[in-house]
Parts: structure tokens; sequence; C-alpha cells
């Protein structure tokens, strides 16, 4: 694989060129000190000093990549270099698809300088990382690498833990539906990933049955956020604490896997007595998680929205395109990105909408864009030439 890699040399010019571009953005570019990034250095080093956890909402994985990459400028430079492979990763996987060289290598340049990709390169978030094992599980899938691609795709729920109840569905459809690989393979991978979660999984558990004294499969994290997201105060499908959502109202219980329970309740309590209001905070939600520019009134300077304008704000334009034009040719190839698409948008029209928990899709549109602007570039151009010909041949009449 890396010896394909050398060998390419447009490829290594665009993964140079992505590599520079990242490195110059941290350089001009000061550290954002994210609350999330701040509370993954706190985990790291609790981890690592045998402490069980304080924090009940996050999972370990990227902790531990924070704690082993030293934090601060190395951590950083580390998550550049994850973010450069990501483009790596667009590339193959549109090769993959679409065997269109040209539209493979669009789409890896525009990754190279696409605004969201060098933003989260930079942020100290689980964005970067968590979006690289998104993809590369999608490529091994797509190779029929299949027990890889499922050690990669459990290994991410230690990142975040938005696919738990996704990943048994894209074993079906990559198996059964795009391989066409039979329903005792299908049978068979369920297997491999139920052992495989079982097994990846059980130091978590562990440490959550010292830490709760009873049994919790993931973290503490969805009573928050689908509380946050629906609840009397939250009129804009936001999860701000004070804005949309007052959570003082579970502060006298101090079980926090009681006060978790309680949210969710709650939750859904609400949802239930207030059901028009339910569906308007899903619309509103969606709104916010395909929003063309942050919502967040500290991005809401001009040359952030002109920026996110033009880039994702095109690439989303050409990707509609591409729904339109190509994906009935592909529609077989591409079901699992589309479910995936489907699966995440769902999940936070329910919780809390927001444009950084669209950025593991974001990749998948620029591979549509990129295929999409291809063909009809080539369209015009085999227009042009029938033109052209057709003029030769008016003006050029045999005698």
């Amino acid at each position: 694989m890396l010896k394909k890699i050398f060998n390419d040399r447009q490829l290594i010019v665009v993964l140079l060129f992505a590599l520079i571009v990242r490195l110059f953005f941290m350089w001009i570019y000061p550290d954002q000190n994210f609350p999330d990034a701040v509370a993954y250095k706190t985990i790291g080093q609790e981890i690592f000093s045998g402490q069980i956890i304080t924090n009940n909402t996050y999972m370990p994985l990227y902790p531990i990549w924070s704690y082993l990459t030293g934090g601060g400028s190395i951590q950083i430079l580390m998550d550049i270099f994850i973010s450069v492979a990501s483009v790596w990763l667009v590339f193959s996987l549109s090769l993959l698809l679409f065997e269109n060289r040209f539209s493979a290598l669009l789409s890896s340049a525009i990754s190279a300088l696409y605004p969201h990709f060098l933003f989260y390169s930079v942020s100290g978030l689980t964005e970067v990382f968590y979006t690289f094992l998104l993809l590369f599980s999608f490529l091994l899938f797509y190779r029929k690498k299949f027990i890889i691609a499922i050690i990669i795709s459990v290994i991410a729920i230690l990142v975040r833990p938005t696919l738990d109840f996704l990943n048994p569905i894209l074993i079906v459809l990559f198996v059964g539906f795009v391989h066409s690989s039979g329903w005792r393979s299908v049978v068979k991978y369920l297997g491999i990933y139920f052992i495989t979660y079982v097994v990846l999984l059980s130091p978590w558990w562990m440490h959550q049955y010292q830490k709760y004294g009873e049994f919790i499969r993931l973290n503490l994290a969805d009573g928050i956020v689908l509380y946050s997201g629906n609840n009397p105060l939250n009129k804009t499908g936001g999860g701000i604490v004070g804005t949309d959502v007052d959570m003082s109202s579970f502060d006298n219980e101090k079980n926090p896997v009681i006060r978790n329970n309680k949210m969710k309740t709650a939750a859904i309590e609400y949802i239930v007595s207030n059901p028009g209001h339910f569906i308007e905070l899903a619309g509103l939600k969606f709104s916010r998680f395909w929003r063309l520019w942050p919502h967040t009134q500290h991005y809401q300077q001009w040359y952030v929205v002109a920026a996110s304008l033009l880039s994702y704000g095109v690439i989303l334009f050409l990707a509609i395109g591409f729904v339109f034009r190509n994906a009935g040719m592909y529609l077989r190839r591409i079901a699992p990105i589309f479910v995936l698409f489907g699966y995440l948008t769902l999940v936070h029209m329910v919780t809390i909408g927001s444009i950084r928990y669209r950025f593991p899709l974001e990749p998948f549109l620029i591979i549509f864009s990129g295929y999409f602007f291809v063909d009809i570039l080539k369209k015009y151009k085999l227009l042009n030439c029938v033109k052209n010909k057709k003029s030769y041949n008016s003006h050029h009449k045999p005698y």
C-alpha cells in the first residue's frame, strides 16, 4: 500500500500540500482551548495514573491518544498527520467507488484545502481521529477486509459511541448487499463483530463497573444530550446550557447513573406530552445539522461565513447534484453511505443539532461532489466535441 502511494507522484503532491497547509494553519491559528480538549487531557492523565475517571460523559480512546502524544503541539501534529492520512482515504474511497482517477484526485485536493478539515486538525477534539477511523473502516469493508474493518469500527466506538447501533446494520449491508456474500457470511461476520465488541470493550466495562458498581456499556452522555434537545427551555434545537437547557433540577441527585436515567425519563415524558414541539425542534435540529455556516455567535465573522459557504456550501450543492444525477447508477455500492447519512441525521434530529456532529459525513460529500463535477465536465466536453464535429462536417462537405 505504501509503495503504491510513493509511486503515485500526483497523490504525493496532494498529500504534501495537505501537510504544508495544515502546518501553516497550526502556526497562524490560535489555540481555542475548547473545554472538551481540556477534559480529554485530564481523563488521559487519570487513566495513566491508575485513577478512576472523574468525567462521566466521554469515551476513553481519544484521551488515551491525547496522553500518549503528550498533549499540546505534539498532539496537534499527530492529529495533522491523521488528517493528511484522511485525505488519502478520501482519494482511495473515491477511486474504489467510481473508478475515476481524476475525480479521486479532485476529491483529495479539495480535502487538502477544506476549511473544516483544517480547523479540526488543530482543535484537539475527537473529530479528525474519529473520522479517520470511520473512513478507514468503510474502505476496508469495500475491499472485503471484513475482520479488520470490524475491529476498526469497534475501536471507533471507544472514541465516540454514536454508531454503536448502526455498526451491525453496516455489516449486513456491506457483506450481504454490497458484496452479495450470502446470509451465512452475514451471520458469520455479525458473530465476529459481537466477539470483537466484547473483547475490545471489556476493559472499559470493568472500569465502569468499578466506578459505578453496575454494568454501564458506554457512558452517561445519552441522558444529557436527549434532555438537552427535548425540554421546555429549548427553542432552537441546540444544546447550550443556560440557553437551550437548564440542568439545575437534577443537581440534587448525586448518583450519576440515576441522574442520567432521570434525564432520559424527563426527555421522553416531554416528547410524549409535547409531540408538536418535538416535531418542530426536529426540523430546527435538521437545519442546524446541515446549516451552511456555524450557528454559534463566536463564529459569525464574515470571513468564517464566506469560507463555509464557498467550501461546504458548494460541496453540498454538488453532492445534491450527484444524488439526482449519479446515485441511481451506484446505488448498491453507496447504500451504506446513504444509510450512514440518514442515521446520523436522525440521531441528531432527536438529540441536539450541531455542524460539529456532521463533520464525519463531509468527506463523503466531497467524494460525491468531486465525481459529479467531473461527470458534468465530461458531459459538456463531449457535447462540445459533438458540436465541433457537426460544424466541421457542415463546412467540409464531400464533393
